[in-house]
């Protein structure tokens, strides 16, 4: 993806442009864009288990070493997606890209290993226990040799939508589950979704609850800044040709991670800008903000993106980073009677 001396570096949801000899390939990473411009970094273009007759100690959705990412909670609140590498790319986030992501995380049951960072992730779920505590995550079992992340589910988790590296660039893939539980061969949405072109990327795909709207990132042709949100509709057993979402939601600067709440009395739309996380109340009818959008604030995290929301409204969870250290911490927040979020609060 190299664009004259500078590469586009995809990772788990995220894209940096920097100078540097080794081609990363796979997946992006979900922050690391948004906490190095925070930090003013860029320009604007073992395992878990236990050893003897010990029980295995579980290991945490946030792991002091590795990188967890790319959080995405299902509509009920009843399962929690996100992506897992043994590479902490913090050193690598605050370098500016001068210092390689550091070999150091636990492993993970099911986790594809590669000796290049840029092309090992999975994506993993965990299930919410009877406590409110979130089970053991598991391996998704559709992952691929080059990177995966930035997933979400419709259909109570029988459809799947997620960012799939294939080890020259990445595609925005689907897939069903099959009557035994098992996952479908992915499908590629079609050459108007996933462009090719040299230099162009897609990325951070969100579908609508009925499987019909499709909003990704992309820099492609015809945006408005470096990096856009775009809107496909499903109709006729085809993708339409996508088209720029516009003002307010695309600017001269860099949107991306978009998420769409459209049940209730006050549908809301969140997504991420260069100021930080934004919402809007949707204007259905008109297929835009009903006012004009406001920055989320959220007590405890300088920095929120790749939100995802509860069906009733109630818990956001997120991805938070800390442009000190360049790493993530996956978090939630819950809704405050006045309507403001709550403290952010790490899930485990």
């Amino acid at each position: 993806m190299a664009q004259g001396g500078r590469k586009n570096v995809r990772r788990h949801g995220r894209e940096a442009a920097f100078t540097r000899h080794q081609s990363p390939r796979g997946t992006s990473l979900v922050l690391f864009t948004v906490l190095a411009l925070f930090a003013g970094l860029l320009s604007q273009c073992g395992n878990g288990g236990g050893g003897g007759s010990a029980p295995p100690v579980r290991l945490p959705i946030n792991t002091a070493t590795g990188w967890s990412d790319s959080p995405s909670i299902s509509r009920d609140g009843q399962r929690l997606y996100f992506m897992y590498s043994r590479y902490d790319f913090g050193p690598w986030i605050i370098s500016g890209g001068t210092t390689q992501p550091v070999l150091a995380g636990p492993d993970r049951p099911g986790l594809h290993h590669s000796a290049n960072p840029w092309d090992e992730s999975d994506i993993y779920m965990a299930t919410r226990n009877p406590d409110g505590s979130w089970s053991e995550a598991v391996n998704l079992g559709l992952n691929g040799a080059y990177g995966d992340s930035s997933g979400m589910e419709i259909d109570g988790g029988n459809t799947f939508i997620w960012l799939h590296g294939n080890g020259a660039g990445n595609d925005i893939v689907m897939a069903s589950k099959a009557l035994d539980g098992t996952w479908n061969t992915p499908v590629d949405p079609g050459p108007g979704v996933n462009d090719h072109t040299a230099g162009v990327f897609q990325d951070n795909p969100h579908l609508s609850p009925d499987g019909l709207g499709l909003w990704f990132t992309s820099n492609r042709a015809g945006g408005a800044g470096g990096r856009d949100i775009w809107f496909s509709l499903y109709s006729g057993g085809t993708w339409s040709t996508p088209v720029n979402m516009g003002s307010p939601f695309n600017t001269t600067g860099e949107e991306d991670q978009i998420w769409s709440a459209p049940t209730g009395t006050t549908p809301e739309i969140y997504w991420n800008t260069s100021d930080g996380l934004k919402r809007c109340t949707w204007n259905e009818s008109k297929s835009t903000c009903a006012a004009p959008p406001e920055l989320v604030t959220i007590p405890g995290c300088s920095y929120a993106a790749e939100a995802s929301i509860t069906d009733d409204g109630q818990y956001l969870y997120f991805g938070c980073g800390d442009p000190a250290t360049g790493r993530v911490k996956i978090m939630y927040s819950v809704k405050q009677p006045g309507g403001s979020w709550g403290q952010a609060t790490p899930v485990d």
